[in-house]
């Protein structure tokens, strides 16, 4: 029964955050169309993307999950130690990697969208949005830490529905931008990183009963 509540609740809010993400795609093509304007976005928005499936959703969480409820099964003490340690870890890579991404953000850019070069107005919009946006890779794989302890609780719930807080918040952005007259690109670039640190703040409420986070 366990195993059934969980992928059941899990699939929901999967679903949930699919559908809205969809919602988001044709908001966002409505709002900023096939402008250079867009292409400098989903630039942007693909980059910490990019990194996030290596340090969160992907090496990373496949590595931990089964690490720490090893480490749980045999002592709370020792899997809180052995976590503690990857997180310290975890926190000091991903900031030294923003900070050295946010200095060489135009070769970054480069690689992943050589020919923005040839026309500088899209790269340099490409840039400052990038360095916008790139916060949102340490956020969110400090808050995929946090779910993969909770699923190491089988706690699926919150983890499985922070997704849909990035999703709610980028639509909610292209609408905020409208009512107030202000840059569709930059708020959405706001509203990346923001969504991110959000997600982080709501899974940190969550595990704070499986987990302290404390640097050390």
């Amino acid at each position: 029964m366990n195993l059934i509540a969980s992928t059941s609740t899990f699939g929901f809010f999967t679903l949930i955050s699919r559908i809205l993400g969809y919602v988001r795609d044709i908001l966002i093509a409505i709002f900023l169309g096939t402008s250079f304007f867009a292409d400098a976005f989903f630039v942007a928005f693909r980059l910490p993307n990019t990194f996030r499936r290596l340090f969160a959703e992907g090496t990373f969480n496949a590595a931990f999950i089964p690490s720490y409820a090893s480490e749980l099964a045999v002592n709370k003490e020792r899997a809180d130690h052995f976590a503690k340690n990857i997180f310290n870890l975890l926190f000091l890579i991903l900031l030294i990697l923003v900070l050295i991404s946010e200095i060489f953000m135009p070769q970054l850019i480069f690689l992943i969208a050589p020919g923005f070069y040839k026309d500088p107005e899209k790269l340099k919009l490409a840039v400052d949005l990038s360095r916008i946006t790139f916060p949102f890779l340490f956020f969110i794989c400090i808050a995929s830490f946090f779910g993969a302890i909770l699923n190491s609780y089988n706690k699926f719930a919150a983890a499985a529905a922070a997704p849909i807080i990035l999703n709610v918040i980028l639509i909610g952005s292209l609408f905020f931008s409208q009512w107030l007259n202000i840059s569709d690109v930059l708020t959405l670039s706001y509203a990346v990183s923001f969504a991110g640190f959000l997600q982080l703040l709501i899974l940190l409420f969550f595990v704070r009963k499986n987990f302290k986070p404390i640097l050390s």
